[in-house]
């Protein structure tokens, strides 16, 4: 169930941020390997992006559509240029020299900094949000925004 802050945070955008393709994006979910049950799913069958945060970081990427990069590009951009592990989905660039990763296998993000790669690749690095929806919580918080 996607977390009422989130909802109410993207119930005041005026962007249309209401998934219309549902069919395309079960196939983006399929082949992403991720099932639709997942907080993962669920956010993007209902939401499409991407999505800004009010925070200064990275647009959170949507998982298909006409925008580039989507969460399948990234994917394999990251997988060639990184070597990230089958389990990862990167689901912002790595414009700033990181990237938050959904992991397919714990259902939680990582904070991935290439500074810190040999200990993210050798799995000394935890989780940052312990699910998706404590990310998505996070991410589209607007109270902390003067004190970051």
């Amino acid at each position: 169930m996607i977390p009422v802050q989130v909802k109410k945070f993207l119930g005041k955008s005026t962007d249309d941020v209401h998934r219309y393709d549902y069919q395309s994006a079960l196939k983006a979910l399929h082949n992403l390997g991720v099932a639709p049950s997942t907080e993962f799913g669920e956010f993007y069958l209902e939401y499409q992006g991407g999505f800004i945060s009010p925070r200064p970081v990275a647009e959170l990427l949507d998982i298909e559509g006409p925008a580039i990069p989507a969460v399948p590009d990234q994917t394999d951009y990251a997988r060639d240029r990184y070597q990230l592990p089958e389990k990862f989905l990167p689901i912002t660039s790595d414009e700033s020299e990181g990237m938050y990763l959904y992991n397919k296998e714990d259902k939680a993000v990582y904070d991935f900094d290439l500074s810190e790669y040999k200990a993210f690749m050798d799995g000394k690095i935890p989780a940052r949000w312990e699910s998706f929806n404590e990310f998505l919580v996070w991410y589209f918080d607007e109270s902390q925004i003067n004190s970051v």
